[in-house]
């Protein structure tokens, strides 16, 4: 078998990997379980159309993936996939492809294709419906506050979601845990971010730069501090815009919206009442290129003039 796992969810990923793992006999590990780096794909596809010693199921791995650093040769090497016998597990991991490319359009005639996108961290709905999963995977049993504030303390980041579950079952001890004991043991790491989101809507640079050095100061990541203020700049975006367009009722704003507490549209509409839709759309447009320039690797040199821009224009005249 030959499959294909796509996407940024590398939790999903990796619990994938997992099950295919847990197909190889124990005792045969060392003998059947193999990965590789994308540059050893000869090596790889080598070990892969090798018959297992046991007679059992071999797992071969190729890791980053992202096939745009293949060129004919390993093109040539990839051909020999037909001869992959049907014992082997043989899966290609990348975060993310170019599905136009000839080598992708290769490989999936033989590989299965599995997709696990990142939950988009403005979607909180779906990200509690993941967490109260994974919780009931390990039968920790948490009360709704608890799974809500889950899903704004951790945001889509289920790596540590699977690890803050593990903590809480532990601490727990089989007995349901409440708001209260969770919010005491795993920290709101989003919590400093929204606060800077909310210091750029109102247009204050100095606490602008104020929480954001106190971000980078605690190394918080680049990719989350930008995701959650995507998150925010989108949700008013999307609030102002159903108002414009003439919602009235809070209940429909927040089935429009995706927002799961119909509570915190009264506090959205005071937050938009004063900025205008052309700047918060302006602003979301500017958080997503600076998204893309942290994802191409810039290491962050556009942060600070993107944030001080969206500061200044929606600054208050």
């Amino acid at each position: 078998m030959i499959v294909l796992l796509t996407g940024e969810d590398q939790y999903a990923i990796q619990e994938q990997l997992n099950q295919y793992k847990a197909e190889i006999d124990a005792q045969w590990l060392t003998l059947c379980y193999h990965r590789f780096p994308a540059d050893h794909l000869d090596r790889a596809i080598s070990v892969a159309r090798t018959r297992s010693l046991t007679g059992g199921k071999k797992l071969v791995i190729v890791e980053n993936c992202h096939l745009k650093q293949w060129g004919d040769t390993e093109l040539s090497t990839l051909q020999q996939l037909v001869q992959v016998p049907e014992f082997t597990i043989l899966v290609f991991v990348a975060t993310n492809v170019d599905k136009r490319l000839k080598i992708y359009k290769h490989i999936v005639k033989y590989a299965k294709l599995f997709e696990f996108p990142l939950i988009p961290p403005w979607r909180t709905d779906l990200i509690e419906k993941a967490i109260a999963t994974q919780a009931k995977k390990i039968k920790l049993v948490l009360s709704k506050d608890a799974v809500e504030y889950l899903a704004e303390a951790i945001g889509n980041d289920m790596t540590r979601a699977a690890s803050e579950l593990r903590k809480l079952y532990i601490y727990g001890n089989s007995r349901k845990l409440e708001f209260a004991e969770v919010k005491e043991l795993v920290p709101c790491q989003t919590q400093n971010s929204l606060q800077l989101a909310s210091a750029i809507r109102q247009g204050e640079s100095n606490q602008v730069l104020h929480l954001l050095n106190d971000l980078l100061s605690r190394s918080e990541p680049l990719m989350v501090i930008v995701a959650t203020l995507l998150t925010q700049f989108r949700t008013w975006l999307w609030v102002k815009s159903a108002i414009v367009s003439g919602v009235k009722k809070d209940s429909e704003l927040a089935q429009l919206c995706s927002i799961s507490n119909p509570n915190r549209i009264y506090y959205l509409r005071q937050e938009v009442a004063n900025t205008s839709i052309n700047a918060l759309a302006k602003a979301v447009t500017m958080m997503l290129d600076l998204e893309m320039s942290i994802k191409r690797g810039t290491e962050g040199k556009d942060l600070l003039p993107t944030i001080l821009s969206v500061s200044r224009l929606l600054k208050p005249t």
